[in-house]
């Protein structure tokens, strides 16, 4: 039967993935019950739920087993602003976003005080690209066709440096056409 309730506790140690949860009708706790993933096995999906959210719970008809389905949307823990029929995505509790709105054909990571790491074999960028405040580069550059800034009209092509960081100054001054 489907219950709703309250998580009350959630697991840590052998217990991590599953929650206990307060049916208020029926004045009974829940022993450890799953929490709802999308994947597990050789594809995982960890998505963290806190105490007191409100759940919706398949049981037994004694409460004694069954599983968490999923949190529900209540009037307290109502979906974020960027919420719509067209996006899709995740806030955290740190107000760090990520959502894509299929509608705008945009994807947003909104993460003002988070540092991003991005590990891959290479990453390939395919399209404009601005970037706004310090840029590093450790490793080899190669410019087949670069202009740097529509006031300098500096043009690079075919131009290699192996250590650049821009918008240092580099070991020998550019020439200004």
């Amino acid at each position: 039967m489907l219950r709703l309730g309250i998580i009350s506790e959630l697991g840590s140690g052998d217990n991590l993935g599953y929650a206990r949860v307060s049916f208020d009708e029926v004045g009974i706790v829940s022993d450890w019950l799953a929490l709802p993933s999308a994947g597990t096995r050789d594809v995982k999906q960890w998505t963290p739920v806190a105490v007191n959210t409100q759940v919706a719970c398949l049981m037994d008809a004694r409460c004694e087993q069954g599983a968490i389905v999923m949190a529900l949307w209540s009037s307290e823990d109502m979906p974020p602003e960027w919420a719509g029929p067209d996006t899709m995505g995740i806030e955290y509790a740190d107000g760090t976003k990520v959502f894509y709105d299929a509608q705008a054909h945009r994807l947003t990571v909104d993460a003002p005080d988070a540092d991003i790491t991005i590990s891959c074999r290479k990453l390939t960028v395919t399209g404009e690209v601005a970037i706004t405040g310090d840029a590093s580069v450790s490793g080899t550059v190669d410019a087949s066709e670069v202009t740097a800034g529509d006031l300098l009209k500096v043009s690079l092509t075919g131009h290699k440096h192996n250590t650049l960081a821009v918008g240092s100054p580099t070991s020998e001054p550019l020439p200004i056409p």
